[in-house]
């Protein structure tokens, strides 16, 4: 791991060869750069402690996701769309994930009673015991990776971020239909 030193040092060099590039306002470059960075050291911290229960972060999030779902009370499962959809990565990466998850025998597969082509997903009763024995050592993990920060900073925090996710959410719809309107 790099030293504070170093990291500082590093980030010096990365503003001056903007600066030198013509870039007058680096907010949302570094903001980016920031975030990004955040979220893998979180994903980092989170792996470490999901590791002994042979998960990883993203495999969790489908869990919880489908134990979120039939507590809802859909009992038939959800699609891999679905799951790709509210999970915001690719119906690929949704597929690899799931298949480790299906060889762990944390999740079943079954074929969809109105379409035969597709199938849903539902948690075993190996992943929903997973889940539950899970969930609050994770969550005390993310507490105390959040710990530098205030409970109202971290209020303060997630308030931000709703915010930029929304905004972020309108540009993104809005240039999805701007170019669909092009084509």
């Amino acid at each position: 791991m790099k030293t504070r030193e170093a990291v500082t040092q590093h980030e010096k060099e990365f503003r001056q060869v903007f600066e030198a590039w013509g870039v007058d306002d680096l907010r949302g470059i570094e903001l980016v750069r920031l975030l990004s960075a955040t979220t893998r050291l979180l994903e980092l911290i989170a792996d470490h402690h999901l590791q002994a229960k042979g998960l990883s972060l993203p495999r969790l999030r489908l869990l919880i996701s489908l134990h979120v779902a039939e507590q809802c009370g859909d009992k038939q499962g959800v699609s891999p769309s679905h799951l790709s959809h509210f999970q915001h990565i690719s119906k690929n990466t949704v597929s690899a994930l799931l298949k480790s998850l299906e060889d762990q025998g944390l999740i079943e597969r079954a074929l969809c009673d109105e379409d035969k082509r597709k199938f849903s997903i539902r948690l075993s009763r190996a992943g929903r015991t997973l889940v539950r024995s899970t969930l609050p050592n994770h969550s005390a993990s993310m507490s105390t990776a959040f710990s530098a920060l205030t409970a109202q900073e971290q209020e303060t925090l997630i308030r931000l971020l709703h915010k930029l996710r929304q905004t972020l959410q309108e540009k993104a719809s809005a240039d999805l239909v701007s170019v669909h309107n092009r084509s």
